[in-house]
C-alpha cells in the first residue's frame, strides 16, 4: 500500500477519540505495564504520539510518500 496523506488523514482525526475510549478509567499500573524488554506502555506510546504531534511531523511526510507498507 502507498502512502496517501489524505487517506492518512482519515485515522489521524480519529486517533484521540479512539486513544481516549480505550485508555480512560484504567488503573496506572495497566497504563504503565510493559509486555516486554524493548516494548513501550500505553503511557509511553500516548507520550511519543503527543511530542510527534508537537513536532509537527506532517511537513516531513512528503520525503516518505514513495514508501510502500
Amino acid at each position: 500500500m502507498n502512502f496517501v496523506l489524505e487517506e492518512a488523514v482519515e485515522i489521524l482525526e480519529r486517533t484521540p477519540r479512539t486513544l481516549e475510549a480505550m485508555l480512560t478509567g484504567l488503573s496506572e499500573s495497566w497504563l504503565a505495564c510493559r509486555e516486554g524488554e524493548g516494548t513501550w506502555s500505553a503511557s509511553e506510546v500516548l507520550d511519543h504520539l503527543i511530542e510527534a504531534e508537537k513536532s509537527n511531523w506532517i511537513p516531513s511526510l512528503p520525503h516518505s510518500q514513495d514508501k510502500s507498507c
